[in-house]
């Protein structure tokens, strides 16, 4: 102990409820390959702020993800002079009850709101009859409304606020269900690059957040020395990293230094990032200079192609069509996830359909497909209220991208939008197939482009590109043989000739492997659909400063398996086709700040 005060950094308690029948918080399984039944992929990750902020304190600091109640009740007993929770809005009744404990348990204990959440709290949803948002602006010590790293430091005063924020110790996010088996995953990192976004859509609780402003937390050459972390920690090179910025091409400079350093040493060539971007932004570059300074995967926001009478209201979509945009980097071996927004003002029964067949034809790798959400603290909530079309039992717990109650459209229905949402995800599943089949396309068009450039660092990205089609080759026979859909099969057997013809045979793992993961498919064809679940268990990681370094290690979690623990078994499959098992987890990692 260093003598500064103790500080407990914490989210809501759980279980956590539903969100149209699907746990909100596995993001592929509810959103990103939803509806394709057994080759669904699941993913889960953590509360990546809470790390954040942990690892950039001076002080003593247990981070708290996933608790039960009573486990949180016990937590206070262990004496913590701050008590910090993260809020997320559909919570806000949890944190405020977890409050009220702090208060009865510790009243010497300082309270410290963050997130997101925090933007709605002078807001308030017209079902919050309990008041639980003016309980918690009225009960906290301090409220969070800025980036939250230096704001902790100034509350703590933890000096100097504006040192470097670090990112070496954040846990990582976890995709399984590749290859068809229960406790196989593939980790992906985290990198935080900035908060906000200047496109300011109405609907968009983030960048009203930070009002339209653009808050870089780490530059060029911090992300890189991350990324180089990363693969000291995770034992191989060849990695894709999840970069958080809500433009990440707004910013060409930005951009081209990431990628120069990627190409400035052998060991990071195979680094490639998934991160988000918007038409008018990702215009600015043709798709080999985007290959060429790294990314692999990109969330663009396409929200409807029809934009109010041809207008772009978004402010997003300037420069190349979408369509276009979409095929040119899926061409370079660039995957794009597309998200699409139902109930928009404009939306009729008969344009609804239109615009969800132009989605279709984008063949998203993955997408998004939601109801408009107007989210307190934004510019669409705001009108609705001035409109009268905010119903009088939208309650905090309704704050998804699944509740179509809470608000009256304008030209079409609830039973129009329930309609389309399973519309689209059927189209989805039956024309286009999981997105295995997207990936593979992507990279073997992109092997043919390059794989007789002179460039060593492009010929390098084509031998990348052949491996990962090997790999998805793998995938080919459960395809072929179990999806419901004869359009997807047919894609299967396609893709299947195109490789042997182009690449040629598939190797013996390659082999294996598709006898493996068409068993696990079969499987999971065959069994009962599980009822989802959101209750992962808790994770207690305790953080310790020494000198200029700082020591992080995990403590206890609960005695059942977890999708994200980190000694689970692993494997990398997507990345190259070759099944790479990571290993077990270390315990008491330590990094001196300045690596």
């Amino acid at each position: 102990m260093n003598g500064k005060p103790r500080v407990l950094l914490t989210a809501n308690y759980g279980p956590s409820d539903l969100a149209g029948g699907e746990d909100l918080y596995n993001l592929m399984s509810t959103r990103w390959t939803r509806g394709h039944g057994a080759f669904r992929l699941d993913m889960y990750g953590h509360y990546f702020a809470l790390y954040l902020i942990a690892e950039n304190i001076s002080n003593p600091c247990t981070v708290l993800e996933n608790p039960h109640w009573d486990e949180f009740d016990r937590e206070l007993e262990n004496g913590y002079d701050y008590v910090c929770f993260q809020l997320k809005s559909v919570h806000t009744a949890k944190i405020a009850r977890m409050m009220k404990r702090v208060r009865e348990k510790c009243p010497g204990a300082k309270i410290v709101v963050g997130g997101y959440g925090v933007g709605t709290l002078d807001s308030p949803v017209p079902g919050d009859v309990d008041g639980d948002a003016a309980y918690i602006r009225g009960h906290a010590d301090h409220l969070c409304r800025e980036e939250g790293v230096r704001f902790m430091r100034r509350v703590l005063g933890d000096e100097p606020v504006g040192r470097e924020i670090t990112q070496y110790h954040i846990p990582m996010f976890s995709l399984g269900g590749f290859i068809g088996a229960n406790g196989v995953h593939m980790r992906i990192p985290t990198i935080l690059v900035s908060l906000g976004c200047p496109n300011g859509c109405d609907f968009c609780n983030t960048s009203a957040f930070y009002h339209k402003k653009k808050i870089y937390v780490a530059e060029p050459e911090q992300v890189y020395r991350y990324i180089r972390n990363y693969q000291k920690r995770m034992g191989f090179r060849e990695i894709i990293v999840m970069l958080w910025d809500e433009d990440f091409f707004l910013n060409p400079e930005y951009v081209r230094e990431l990628g120069r350093l990627l190409r400035s040493h052998k060991s990071t060539w195979s680094v490639r990032y998934y991160t988000f971007g918007s038409i008018r932004s990702l215009s600015q570059y043709t798709p080999e200079e985007l290959r060429d300074n790294g990314c692999q995967m990109v969330w663009i926001g396409v929200e409807s192609f029809l934009c109010g009478n041809g207008n772009d209201r978004y402010g997003k979509r300037q420069g190349t069509s979408v369509q276009e945009m979409f095929d040119g980097l899926r061409q370079h071996g660039i995957q794009p996830t597309g998200s699409l927004v139902l109930g928009l003002d404009f939306h009729t029964k008969e344009n609804l359909k239109a615009d969800v067949d132009q989605f279709v034809a984008l063949k998203p790798m993955f997408y998004q497909v939601s109801h408009v959400l107007p989210c307190p603290g934004t510019a669409l909530y705001d009108r609705m209220i001035e409109e009268g079309r905010i119903s009088n039992d939208y309650k905090w717990q309704d704050l998804h991208f699944w509740s179509d109650h809470v608000y009256k459209y304008q030209n079409c229905t609830r039973d129009d939008i329930k309609e389309t949402f399973q519309y689209v995800h059927d189209r989805l599943r039956d024309v286009n197939g999981p997105p295995t089949l997207q990936m593979m396309e992507s990279v073997m068009d992109s092997y043919a482009l390059y794989k007789d450039d002179p460039d060593p660092f492009r010929q390098a990205l084509a031998k990348r590109d052949r491996l990962i089609a090997g790999g998805f080759h793998s995938f080919l026979h459960s395809i072929k043989t179990y999806h419901p859909s004869e359009a997807v099969r047919g894609r299967a057997r396609m893709l299947e000739q195109r490789y042997e013809s182009e690449i040629g045979r598939p190797s013996v793992i390659s082999r294996a492997l598709a006898r493996y993961i068409s068993r696990n498919i079969r499987k999971k064809s065959r069994a009962p659909e599980a009822t989802p679940v959101s209750d992962p268990p808790p994770r207690w990681t305790y953080y310790h400063t020494y000198g200029d370094g700082v020591w992080v290690r995990k403590g206890r979690e609960a005695k059942k398996p977890a999708p994200y623990q980190d000694d689970s078994i692993l494997a990398g499959v997507g990345l190259t086709g070759i099944t790479r098992l990571i290993g077990k987890g270390k315990k008491g990692l330590k990094f001196p700040k300045g690596m």
